[in-house]
């Protein structure tokens, strides 16, 4: 019997957090006249405590008092006499700092938000009459800044919470939010019989030919009587039905387990645009005289991930093949608890939609169904730890730091889609010693951390500080020229230069005025500029189409991808993302759906001339033969030059078609259109309009910052 507690609770705000000495724990505590606590309040649902009594969740200063003191929640239930022996509660999500009571009896603490915990109650739970349940919750504020250095506080503030989402307040998160509270499930697992511990595990080697899995599937079974148990294993093709490999062992004592077993001739797991998600079910059961009495399973695709990194490349491949990443980040919204699987799905479709093959989960950790919504799609996953920018240089910081971040890859390392563990982002961004050099890369948690996680999961590879382009353990870079870089600098300064592999790049333009007036202050405060909206959009635009058509020129040569920042706005008032808040496009989606698609053909060019075509064809196929075309166009709509060729384009291939000399003095205005067709399909187009004319920084960008609101201003 399992009992979700998902209604019924109560909970209070301590303000002068002086509820342990006041016995606030005990099931029969009741405020006096003295003691100034708060009344019992009755909530709807557990969810951040901001979305439940915030006028607006996102922005604005009363929000700071849902971090200066600690709430308490009370559940009463009661529980039938004749309840089993075995009694276990858990909790998938408490946000951050928690302490936990049954009946008066101190169960234990838990720091984090993102991974579960749980305590067994045998001898605290009250049968057949009622319990109460007591949970002190905390997410407190961070005071100490490196160097006294307020002016700098957004990048050097030691977070001391290890959640990466707040005092990040550079118009991504705003200053005053920090979420806080219980989401998630409650529950209460009571048993008669023997029962898993923790959850089922399934681990597998591919052999040499990647035709055959080695699978093991591990389970602690708990509490075994004098029954007969069994625990059976099957595969299960999840598309056909058959059984691959099944096997079975006798339990006769409390303990660990594992079963083994081969599947043969298996499918691989591919991305969706290298030959889909082929997924079988594995699925482990305890019998007692062969009745099921409890079960575990999960969707599992069989892949081999690899990165290989040297001074000049940092590659994946996929089951033995070149993948070159066409990513995005994806941060759907500051509170975890207000996503469901509806809205994963609904981002999930157009993340796919727009050619992405893999999303970087920047500095959070979301809920479990949207790992196994990639897995089902087809879709990779590179996951950050919290870890970001400036914490506390201690070791006992960092004993804790690994330990929840190893407890997130324990939980997380069961999902086919997840491709690689990023340790850091951006450790000591302002570190005088340089990306690679700091206390964080060099002494402590880096290398700890990046050993603790490669033995934790030795299938898949790890990074140790993003953006740490020279480290060996690391080797992505990030890169805002004419972004983030300052007004100064233009998006085609990174003409002729070359990254091995790009995890950031992106600006941040307003949405749509039909969308920002859905939040009247943001609207207000940039009324002024109302006008300008799209050309700040177009920016963005072209910004990510020269970015992304940049990387894909250079196709392991050295590149192997890049990754966008940002899929999506997360508040409201943050406009990092191709679609905001509310769910529409902005302008820089269409640069994506131009330039991010498996088959593409693009313009090398900068302000002073067009140089070259290039073909790409990132699928595992080759294309065979293909005719490629250009056409130029001047202001009149004359062509001006008009090319076809016919080549053949192989698998996951790159060829240069022409090599150009047009120069902009010659022109007043130059059009391009480039299409790519093969067997009387059109396989890729792509345009370029007045493509000399490459807009300038928008005005007041990046340092015109509302920190009230945490939005850009953009204009001086």
């Amino acid at each position: 019997m399992i009992l979700n507690f998902k209604n019924g609770w109560s909970i209070l705000q301590d303000v002068h957090d002086a509820g342990e000495k006041l016995g606030m724990y005990q099931p029969g505590f009741q405020g006096n006249m003295g003691n100034q606590v708060s009344e019992w309040e009755y909530i709807p649902e557990l969810k951040h405590l901001q979305l439940l009594y915030a006028s607006q969740p996102y922005f604005g200063r009363e929000l700071r008092y849902f971090n200066q003191a600690p709430w308490w929640y009370r559940l009463e239930f009661d529980i039938e006499a004749n309840a089993g022996r075995y009694a276990k509660l858990s909790f998938t999500n408490v946000d951050y700092y928690c302490k936990v009571w049954l009946n008066g009896k101190y169960l234990g603490e838990h720091e984090g938000y993102s991974t579960p915990f749980s305590f067994r109650v045998d001898g605290v739970l009250v049968r057949g009459g009622k319990n109460t349940l007591i949970v002190k919750v905390w997410s407190p504020w961070d005071d100490a800044v490196d160097g006294g250095r307020e002016d700098r506080r957004t990048f050097l503030v030691y977070r001391n919470s290890i959640k990466g989402t707040y005092e990040h307040s550079d118009t991504f998160v705003q200053r005053d939010a920090n979420p806080v509270g219980i989401y998630g499930d409650v529950t209460l697992e009571i048993c008669s019989n023997a029962c898993f511990g923790e959850i089922p595990e399934f681990d597998y080697s591919l052999d040499a030919e990647m035709t055959t899995a080695h699978i093991t599937a591990k389970a602690a079974v708990e509490d075994v009587d004098g029954g007969e148990y069994v625990l059976r294993f099957i595969c299960r093709d999840r598309l056909t039905g058959e059984h691959v490999c099944d096997s079975e062992l006798p339990v006769n004592k409390t303990g660990e387990y594992a079963l083994q077993a081969d599947a043969r001739n298996i499918r691989l797991w591919n991305t969706w645009d290298k030959g889909g998600p082929w997924l079988y079910t594995m699925r482990i059961e305890l019998l007692r005289d062969s009745l099921v009495i409890a079960s575990h399973e999960d969707a599992v695709g069989f892949r081999k991930i690899e990165m290989v990194r040297d001074s000049e490349k940092t590659r994946f491949y996929l089951n033995g093949r070149g993948f070159y990443v066409r990513g995005t980040s994806y941060f759907p919204d500051l509170y975890v608890s207000n996503m469901c699987r509806e809205r994963y799905w609904r981002d999930l479709l157009n993340i796919k939609a727009a050619g992405f093959n893999l999303i970087r989960i920047h500095v959070h950790v979301d809920q479990p169904v949207f790992y196994e919504l990639c897995t089902q799609l087809g879709i990779g996953v590179m996951q950050d730890s919290e870890y970001n920018w400036m914490h506390p240089v201690s070791d006992s910081f960092a004993d804790r730091f690994i330990k929840v971040y190893l407890d997130t890859v324990k939980m997380l390392k069961r999902h086919s889609s997840m491709f690689c563990w990023i340790c850091m982002n951006e450790p000591g961004l302002e570190d005088p010693m340089g990306k690679s050099s700091g206390r964080a890369m060099t002494v402590n948690p880096g290398p700890r951390l990046y050993n603790a996680v490669r033995e934790l999961d030795p299938s898949r590879p790890a990074i140790k500080g993003s953006f740490c382009e020279d480290d060996l353990d690391s080797g992505d870079s990030h890169n805002y020229t004419g972004s983030l870089n300052g007004e100064h600098q233009h998006y085609s300064d990174i003409y002729a230069t070359v990254e091995k592999f790009n995890t950031e790049y992106g600006f941040d333009a307003p949405p749509c005025l039909y969308s920002l007036k859905q939040c009247p202050p943001a609207m207000k405060r940039l009324s002024g500029i109302a006008d300008c909206f799209a050309q700040i959009q177009i920016y963005q635009y072209k910004l990510l189409k020269y970015y992304t058509e940049h990387y894909r020129m250079q196709k392991y040569a050295p590149n192997s991808g890049y990754v966008q920042f940002l899929f999506n706005d997360m508040c409201p008032q943050s406009f990092y993302g191709l679609y905001d808040w509310w769910g529409l496009p902005k302008a820089g989606l269409d640069a994506m759906l131009q330039s991010n698609m498996p088959v593409g053909v693009f313009l090398k060019y900068n302000g002073k001339k067009a140089e070259a075509v290039f073909a790409v064809n990132d699928n595992p196929d080759a294309l065979g033969e293909v005719e490629v075309r250009y056409v130029f166009t001047d202001e009149t709509g004359t062509v001006v030059d008009s090319q076809t060729r016919t080549i053949c384009m192989g698998a996951d291939d790159i060829a240069c078609i022409w090599k150009l000399d047009l120069k902009a003095e010659d022109y007043k205005i130059l059009n391009c259109s480039l299409t790519i067709t093969g067997n009387g399909k059109v396989l890729a187009v792509n345009h370029y309009e007045d493509l000399f004319n490459m807009p300038e920084h928008v005005k007041g960008h990046p340092s015109r910052i509302s920190h009230e609101l945490g939005m850009r201003l953009y204009f001086s």
